[in-house]
This record gives structure tokens, C-alpha cells and sequence, in this order.
């Protein structure tokens, strides 16, 4: 290995393995045999081809964060840090595309693409530190319901198991790589997104990139009662309305928006809407105020039909418009990540179902923290509606205190009940991470059956992550 890297980029220290052993979630920490940090494509598939001679367990991990249990590996082995491969290659915004390497972060490419009028679709503000390829390949919603931009990943390279180069998308083709035509075309990228480094290493990306609007306005839509949401987001996304468009509990939304804690946040969330809807409407170069203006009357008529308010703040809160567009394009910029700034730690449970299913979810979900004595007032929850409200994402965050350990045994066995009743009623977990798996796969027999098919074609051996998913 250090014939590889160099010594200075191969480490056993024991403080390292210590850190990357565990991280944010409940998957039981396991310290790996070392930790490499390769620069480029050639030093991936050397070490590689050494472990798989060797047969040694290959965990890779791109982002310097993690919440979910994905990067701690099962079976000890090689931690590949690919943190070093951080450049952006490549910003074409008559294409509008942009190249990065497994490193690159969030806050990176949004500062450097805001540079020239440019925006890759993110989740809602994902941590600073986590990898936007991450983020694409694991399939992360964003926060504009249009199909067009959704699925960011467009084609790219890969080192397989055996320390062979592979190309998806275009790119499968020589001749084609660089370019980025629809995925329908060739469709072999959608076979790895989600594969949590099980069946190989991304070493560059080409992701849509999409022009920032000209011209925004952004509107909140109270509610008191969750079972009011699905009809008026149905109705929204029927005629196309705006861009960004997400539902917000009091909790998070005075997370997000509090300046001093604890202070501001205990008074936001006394005082905001149980539920808030926001929707921006955007436009581009052309009309743009005619655009907004169309817009605007076709979300007036909506809400007179349906009786809801539509308003420019909530709460009385000067320039909120202002305050919270600007958050929901970026990364978040604060020293604490805002999901951890009630407790410590959060705890996200989330999957996708109906819209018109959101509120039977949210029954459940608080019938399990009342049952383990956890206040429903202490859930985060966030729904993100997903290629026009055909389907929608709920996302229930659960907190604790990781210094007091009957706080987290207690949001523990609350996590796994909870998720194990979300399967148990239909909730699709398209990444199921750490404990997740085995509850999905025991239910999905044929699909597993195939899923292990394909990990012995590309990874005969099995050391590409080890253990996780149904491998």
C-alpha cells in the first residue's frame, strides 16, 4: 500500500482508525486495518488489485462526513479516503454540465458554479463536508420537483473489483466520453446509484448543472392540520408551479431559521405553523416577470379554491424571503450542522410513499415516539415532493443527547421500530443503510436473489464493502 500512495498517505495510527470506525448513526463501530488516500484513478486500481489478490475488504468513502453508517466498514480491511481527489474538472454551462472527482463537496461546487451563474440541484442544505457525487449517487432528493433535473448523475469512470476501468453512461463509449447524453440512452449508470461502494469506485462524475434563476419570489403556505397538505401540492405541481417547493415542521424550520440558541429556536417553534409549505416561483432570462406574474395568479386561484393563505413571511419576520432563499441553494454555512444543534445528534428515518399517504406516516411515526415516551414536538420533519408530487419523500428526524446513554438507547430502539413500521406499511427505503437492509431484503426475496447475481459478476471475491446492503 505504501508502495502505492507513499507512506505520508497510509495510516494504521490508531487515532485514525479510532475516527474512522464509527460515525452520526446506531451501526456498530468497527475499527478498519488502515486508512489510504489515494490521488487519481491509477492509485485507486493499484490498491484495488492488491486487495483483491489479497483478498482484503475495500470500504471506500468520499465525503469527510457521515450520518448513516454506510462508511464504517464490516469486515475491517482498506478505508479508501477519497477526499484528496477534489477537483472540479470541468464547468460547461452551454451544456450545462459539471466534472468533479469523488472529493469535491458541497460548499465547494456551489461557491465555484455560483461563480458563473450556475447551481447543481442539491438535497435540502446538505452538510458542507458531504460529497456531492455522494449525494447523487445515493440518489438524495432535491429540492425541485421537476423530472428534468432530477437523477444529477449523468455518466462517469470506475475502477471495478479487479482493478479494471469501467465507463457509465456515454462515457462506455470511448469516443463519447465527456459528453453527457440522456441516461435512457445508455442506461447502465442507474445500476450502481445507490450500490454504497459494493460493486466499485467512482473516480470522476459528469453532474447536470442548471442556471440560477433571474428572478425569484418565494411564498409560505400555512397549515395546521397535516392531512390539508397533499391536495394544494397535488394541485401545485399539476400546473408546474415554481421550483423549490418543500413542506417544513415547526421544528426544522426554526432550526434553520434560529440565529441564537437556544433562545430563538424555542421561540420560533412555539410560534410558526405546525406545518409550512415554501414554494418559489423562479424564472429565467426571458419574461421573467411575466413568468413569476402567471404564476403567482395560477397560485391565487389554487388557494382560493382550496381555501389556504398564501404569504410572503411568517411570523412577522422582516425579509424572510430574502433570508432563506439564498440558504436552500447552498450548503449549510454555520460552524454546527443544523441538525445537530437541538441535542447533538439527529437521527433521520425516511423514505418515499404517496402524498396522499404523508399524514398515515406521521401517525405512525408519533404513535412510536409516544410509545418509548419521546415528545412528537421533538420531531423534525421535512416531505419533499418528488417529479411533480407523482411521489413524495418524508423524512422524520429523531434527537439525542450522544453523551447520555439512556437518551440514545432510548432513540435507538424508537429507530428501529419506528423504521421497521415504515416498511411494515408500505414505505419504500431505496438506500437502506445500516439496519435497514436486513428489513428490506427479507421482504424482497427475488430481488435479492438477483442483486447477489450481479455483486458475484462485478466483485467475484467480495471485497467491495463487505457486508453492506444484502452482500
Amino acid at each position: 500500500m505504501v508502495g502505492i500512495v507513499g507512506s505520508e498517505y497510509v495510516s494504521n495510527d490508531p487515532g485514525t482508525l479510532e475516527k474512522y470506525s464509527r460515525d452520526y448513526s446506531f451501526v456498530q463501530p468497527r475499527s478498519p486495518s488502515c486508512v489510504a488516500y489515494p490521488k487519481n484513478a491509477e492509485e485507486i486500481q493499484g490498491i484495488v488489485k492488491y486487495a483483491n489478490q489479497q483478498s482484503i475488504p475495500i470500504t471506500p468513502r468520499s465525503s469527510g462526513i457521515s450520518f448513516y453508517g454506510n462508511g464504517i466498514p464490516n469486515q475491517a480491511g482498506v478505508i479508501l479516503d477519497l477526499t484528496r481527489m477534489n477537483q472540479i474538472l470541468e464547468v460547461d454551462g452551454r451544456d450545462r454540465k459539471v466534472k468533479v472527482e469523488p472529493g469535491v463537496t458541497w460548499a465547494q461546487v456551489q461557491n465555484e458554479l455560483e461563480k458563473q451563474g450556475l447551481m447543481v440541484c442539491n438535497p435540502l442544505l446538505p452538510h458542507p463536508l458531504k460529497s456531492v457525487l455522494t449525494s447523487s449517487m445515493e440518489r438524495e432528493p432535491i429540492l425541485i420537483p421537476k423530472s428534468e433535473y432530477n437523477e444529477t448523475f449523468q455518466t462517469g469512470e470506475m475502477v471495478l473489483a479487479n482493478g479494471e476501468m469501467f465507463y457509465l453512461g456515454t462515457a462506455i463509449a470511448k469516443g463519447h466520453i465527456g459528453r453527457s447524453s440522456p441516461e435512457h440512452f445508455i442506461p447502465s449508470a442507474r445500476l450502481f446509484l445507490g450500490a454504497q461502494g459494493t460493486l466499485g469506485i467512482i473516480t470522476w462524475a459528469i453532474l447536470k448543472a442548471e442556471w440560477l434563476p433571474t428572478l425569484d419570489k418565494l411564498f409560505f403556505i400555512p397549515f395546521d392540520r397535516i392531512e390539508n397538505l397533499p391536495k394544494p401540492i397535488y394541485k401545485m405541481q399539476k400546473r408546474m408551479l415554481g421550483n423549490e417547493c418543500l413542506v417544513l415542521n415547526s421544528f426544522n424550520l426554526a432550526a434553520i431559521l434560529a440565529e441564537k440558541w437556544p433562545d430563538d429556536f424555542e421561540a420560533l417553534r412555539e410560534t410558526l405553523p405546525p406545518w409550512t409549505l415554501i414554494l418559489c416561483l423562479s424564472a429565467g432570462n426571458r419574461f421573467p416577470e411575466e413568468k413569476i406574474e402567471y404564476e403567482e395568479e395560477a397560485l391565487t386561484e389554487i388557494a382560493s379554491e382550496l381555501h389556504f393563505d398564501v404569504l410572503r413571511t411568517v411570523c412577522g419576520i422582516d425579509g424572510l424571503d430574502k433570508k432563506i432563499m439564498p440558504i436552500l441553494r447552498k450548503a449549510w454555512t454555520k460552524d454546527v450542522y443544523w441538525k445537530s444543534l437541538y441535542k447533538g445528534s439527529c437521527h433521520d428515518i425516511f423514505f418515499y410513499t404517496t402524498l396522499n399517504r404523508v399524514p398515515e406516516f406521521t401517525k405512525a411515526m408519533h404513535e412510536v415516539a409516544n410509545k418509548y415516551g419521546y415528545p412528537t414536538r421533538d420531531i423534525g420533519f421535512y416531505l419533499q415532493p418528488v417529479e411533480r408530487g407523482r411521489i413524495s419523500y418524508c423524512q422524520y428526524g429523531f434527537h439525542c443527547d450522544p453523551n447520555d446513554a439512556k437518551d440514545m438507547e432510548r432513540v435507538r430502539c424508537l429507530y428501529y421500530e419506528a423504521s421497521e413500521r415504515a416498511i411494515s406499511m408500505g414505505g419504500v427505503f431505496s438506500t437502506p443503510y445500516g439496519p435497514w437492509a436486513d428489513m428490506v431484503y427479507s421482504r424482497a426475496a427475488t430481488y435479492t436473489a438477483v442483486m447477489k447475481l450481479v455483486k458475484h459478476a462485478f466483485d467475484p471475491n467480495n471485497i467491495m464493502n463487505p457486508g453492506k446492503l444484502c452482500f
